[in-house]
């Protein structure tokens, strides 16, 4: 089987996925067409693909070279990754096998206006009208797919971590003086951007006044919002090599994931996988994903931070929640998982099944 994975946004959370896809399906010819994501190398995923093709111009010239590519290589699979790149459904033969991820839908996003949001969903239902599998990284995700076209087989996908750790380890290590903590590091991974909410990290930063609370984020991005983070006290890395990221995780007592919106985050199981508890906050994918959630609230996120590591009780249900959802999101269960879609994907059009209507 050959499957062709496309990308206009090659990074972050997609990179991951494909690296793993990649690895997990050792018996697939896997091969890649991608834009690079700006400031963000894509040397982990190069490196276990049969041949990979970048392209650097805009969205027209993305697509048009892919119908080539597609009719050059003859894949058995097209996998779209992202809600751009899965625009190519409308331009890709109808013969032609697609399995799409949207890695977060983009009618999901905050950070555009409500009637954007709208033609967002508009234009994936149209395109939802082909055949085609949705490889889903939440429920969430998968229910989604389903209201879009029930037609459509949905397969959830769940990110493993690429790290192993002792998800049983002690990282409550803090002093409780009074109704401060004192002497511990929560931690925030992801791209400085609108989707990660960094304004929200701030604001529970600062409601800790500084009070030998570390907050620290591991990423880059925005100029302005990474210097609005530094004024609030966070300590910003920049972006740092994989073996710098365990380190930085396995020092962690705690992941405080503030994203205002998400598919299905690789950060935080890696974080869990380590041992390290995650608090999320309330969003409908982290919901349906089974994350200890904190609220929505920079008061609300603050008050379950600060109680996390008060309440030996709270925070041992916060432990052990983090760690079962690391132990669910195994290697092995991606690959099966995986495996299950695109064979969906290959039977559904031996049988000559017409689109969905």
């Amino acid at each position: 089987m050959r499957v062709l994975h496309v990308t206009e946004a090659l990074g972050g959370g997609i990179q991951s996925a494909i690296a793993n896809y990649v690895d997990g399906l050792a018996e697939v010819e896997h091969s890649m067409f991608a834009r690079a994501r700006d400031g963000q190398s894509t040397h982990a995923v190069e490196s276990g693909l049969v041949s990979h093709e970048e392209y650097s111009g805009g969205l027209g010239g993305f697509f048009a070279r892919l119908v080539v590519k597609v009719r050059e290589e003859r894949p058995d699979i097209v996998h779209l990754h992202s809600s751009f790149a899965g625009v190519a459904r409308a331009v890709l033969p109808r013969s032609q096998r697609v399995v799409y991820s949207p890695h977060c839908y983009a009618m999901e996003r905050r950070d555009v206006p409500l009637p954007l949001r709208w033609s967002y969903g508009a234009v994936e239902y149209l395109l939802a009208r082909r055949a085609q599998v949705t490889v889903a990284v939440s429920p969430r995700e998968a229910a989604i797919s389903a209201r879009l076209n029930h037609r459509t087989p949905a397969q959830v996908v769940l990110n493993p971590s690429p790290f192993t750790g002792d998800p049983e380890r002690d990282v409550t290590g803090a002093e409780v003086v009074g109704t401060e903590v004192v002497g511990t590091e929560v931690v925030m991974v992801g791209r400085i951007s609108p989707q990660k909410d960094p304004e929200l990290f701030a604001e529970v930063a600062r409601s800790f006044g500084g009070n030998d609370v570390q907050f620290s984020w591991i990423g880059d991005g925005d100029a302005e919002d990474r210097s609005a983070l530094e004024d609030a006290g966070v300590e910003v890395s920049g972006w740092i090599p994989p073996h710098e990221l365990r380190r930085r995780l396995e020092h962690a007592a705690l992941y405080l994931h503030t994203a205002a919106w998400e598919g299905g985050p690789v950060s935080t199981i890696e974080a869990a996988s380590l041992g390290v508890p995650v608090l999320s906050r309330a969003i409908p994918s982290m919901r349906s994903l089974g994350y200890p959630l904190a609220g929505e609230t920079p008061q609300q996120l603050a008050a379950e931070v600060r109680r996390f590591f008060a309440d030996p009780q709270f925070s041992a249900r916060v432990t052990a929640t983090s760690a079962s959802l690391a132990a669910e999101a195994s290697k092995p269960a991606m690959a099966s998982a995986l495996r299950a879609a695109y064979t969906s994907a290959m039977d559904r059009a031996s049988r000559g099944r017409p689109s969905a209507r």
